[in-house]
């Protein structure tokens, strides 16, 4: 498995990635990665399965979430349904820039719960983004920049007052060149030997400090992100092949099938294997 960093090309004069699904491609989205929160709406379809760090939540045709920044996520969906799908994915310098205190952000917009919690905040968020679809779709001009930054700062203000939560206590200058740098050798070296006190000597800092800068950017610990992009490449094989746990596991970077089964069922509730006799039908080998 490759979990890839998403360079984001943003529109021009703009701060921020839009994209539409295309409807004669999947809807299938490989992890990836990018430093920007994203904000998707999914506006018909059906039943859409996204991974956010290894945590699986369905999406249904109405909902809108967020994807925090240097989450590893994708997403899965059927074959036949007709997908549509558009969001954004804000520069995190302007987003930074025109409110400082959003670089404490943990966004908590996720679908229908999120529209219980807050609806007005969700329906509002819901036509803003609409509004932008509609102005972009028409072709970009000077007057139509205007009004598509005054619907993007709606966005902004609706989601600081209802759907973000303080992410850390600590004054720790924040590194993301660092860990930026170490997610991607982990995403590229998994099945190695790797712990934190490797990756740190590897990159000349200590681990306390490598930790701190995980758990500042991520939310997690250096050992919980290596395990977690194990246990992510282990469900990949476990529903798109036929090989055996004991191969899954080695190439999945854990010691034995032994301790893969323990990280495995602590992760997903089921061992691998009961995990893939419930959902491997739903994948093509």
């Amino acid at each position: 498995m490759t979990i890839t960093h998403e360079t984001v090309q943003l529109l021009p004069r703009l701060p921020f990635k839009y994209y539409e699904h295309d409807p004669l491609t999947s809807i299938d989205v490989a992890p990836h990665w990018h430093e920007g929160i994203e904000l998707n709406y999914l506006l018909a379809g059906d039943e859409l399965h996204f991974v956010t760090d290894g945590q699986t939540t369905l999406y249904h045709p109405g909902d809108l979430w967020a994807i925090n920044r240097r989450v590893v996520h994708s997403a899965t969906g059927s074959a036949t349904a007709d997908w549509q799908e558009f969001g954004l994915i804000i520069d995190d310098d302007f987003l930074q820039e025109q409110l400082p205190a959003s670089s404490n952000w943990q966004v908590t917009l996720a679908g229908e719960h999120s529209a219980i919690d807050a609806p007005e905040a969700y329906q509002e968020i819901r036509q803003e983004l609409l509004a932008i679809r509609t102005l972009i779709q028409q072709g970009l001009s000077d007057t139509r920049r205007l009004l598509i930054m005054s619907h993007l700062y709606r966005i902004i203000v609706a989601l600081d007052d209802h759907y973000t939560v303080p992410i850390n206590t600590q004054k720790i200058s924040p590194n993301s060149n660092l860990t930026d740098s170490v997610m991607t050798y982990i995403n590229q070296h998994f099945a190695e030997e790797l712990t934190g006190t490797h990756l740190a000597k590897q990159f000349h800092v200590s681990l306390t400090t490598l930790n701190q800068q995980f758990n500042k950017n991520l939310q997690m610990s250096i050992s919980h992100y290596i395990r977690l992009v194990r246990l992510m490449n282990a469900r990949r094989l476990l529903l798109e092949t036929n090989q055996k746990v004991t191969f899954i596991a080695s190439s999945s970077g854990f010691a034995n099938d032994k301790t893969l089964n323990r990280n495995f069922k602590a992760w997903k509730g089921l061992t691998p294997g009961e995990y893939r006799q419930a959902y491997a039908r739903y994948h093509q080998k």
